[in-house]
């Protein structure tokens, strides 16, 4: 090994320490194996096959409409080719074990995308918590969106807010999120409870507002999804949060050769703390499209990292560039960003 390579391994291994007293591992990026292809079926029919096969196109996609494209219709219709054998499922059901992948190299074969079986563990936080009556309703439906689009999730009473009822920033939602070995939060609420951004409290941040019903399946929730890269809002029902975060996760439905997975070098300077180091080590693994994340180098406040990034250099800079925390140098350098660190109580990481 270069005696460049053994100085700097030897400066990381120095470092570890530190960075964990700060709070901060490096490369905390929670993800899991999800059951795409083991999916639960009323029984063993030609029509029950077909649906079980749609369940499981939209879980390997991450895409709800892959179930009526054209494309895959041979998939739907000969879904029995494709199973390998039954389980016992919940509650006396069954379930049914898909070729997972013959199934991936099928629908590549039809020009579409497949997504990566380990996802981010996201923790569903509902803030003010719905009322008594209304919370087993919520939970089931955002774990029946979350089982149908793939994402692992668990729906948690856990305090997403301060003494004054704002919503805690982005670092320590973050931590949070850590503790319990997830990689990002969604926090959802119903409109009017509060701003997301911290405004004015019209209900107790511990009780449904009055009039909102608290929530319940069919009110209207603001979404707030926050992931070591990024923060994002929207508004919908309560599946909606789920859906949403799986449109930004998963790969686009076409796939192209653009697509494909790529390495790329990209160098961030500003990295002058060891809390920012380990921010922006993690932010960059955390990226949508990014399967894999090592440092290559650094050289004072300087650091440079090697991606291996799904759409390669372009979609890489396309995400980094619509980031609050980086700002692109010179397009002309290549890969060149500035890390901004965030201020004391900013919402995005």
């Amino acid at each position: 090994m270069p005696a460049r390579s053994i100085t700097y391994f030897r400066r990381l291994w120095r470092l570890l320490p530190a960075l964990v007293c700060a709070g901060l591992p490096a490369l905390a990026r929670a993800s899991y194996a999800t059951q795409v292809y083991t999916v639960n079926t009323v029984d063993r029919t030609p029509a029950a096959l077909a649906q079980a096969m749609r369940t499981a196109l939209v879980r390997a996609t991450g895409h709800v409409e892959v179930g009526a494209d054209p494309a895959l219709a041979g998939l739907i219709s000969g879904a029995q080719r494709y199973v390998l054998g039954y389980l016992p499922g919940p509650s006396g059901t069954q379930q049914v074990m898909f070729d997972g992948p013959a199934i991936d190299q099928a629908i590549r074969a039809a020009g579409l995308s497949v997504w990566g079986s380990k996802r981010p563990f996201t923790l569903v936080v509902l803030s003010p918590a719905p009322p008594q009556r209304d919370q087993s309703s919520d939970a089931a439906a955002l774990n029946q969106a979350a089982e149908l689009r793939g994402l692992p999730i668990s729906v948690v009473p856990i305090r997403v807010r301060d003494a004054n009822g704002r919503i805690l920033p982005a670092r320590s939602l973050l931590a949070t999120a850590q503790s319990f070995s997830a990689t990002e939060l969604l926090i959802g609420h119903p409109i009017g409870a509060q701003s997301i951004e911290g405004g004015p409290v019209l209900g107790s941040a511990q009780a449904p507002l009055a009039g909102t019903g608290g929530g319940g399946q069919s009110a209207l929730w603001r979404w707030t999804l926050v992931t070591p890269f990024m923060t994002r809002h929207f508004t919908g029902s309560i599946s909606s949060g789920i859906d949403r975060t799986v449109a930004l996760l998963a790969p686009p439905v076409a796939a192209t050769a653009a697509d494909r997975v790529r390495e790329v070098r990209v160098r961030i300077e500003n990295v002058a703390t060891l809390p920012d180091y380990a921010r922006v080590e993690t932010m960059l693994a955390a990226a949508p499209g990014v399967e894999r994340a090592m440092v290559a180098r650094v050289v004072g406040a300087s650091a440079g990292f090697d991606l291996w990034v799904r759409g390669g250099a372009v979609a890489l800079a396309r995400m980094l560039e619509g980031s609050a925390r980086f700002q692109r140098i010179e397009p002309a350098a290549g890969l060149v960003f500035r890390y901004r660190p965030p201020v004391a109580a900013d919402l995005s990481p």
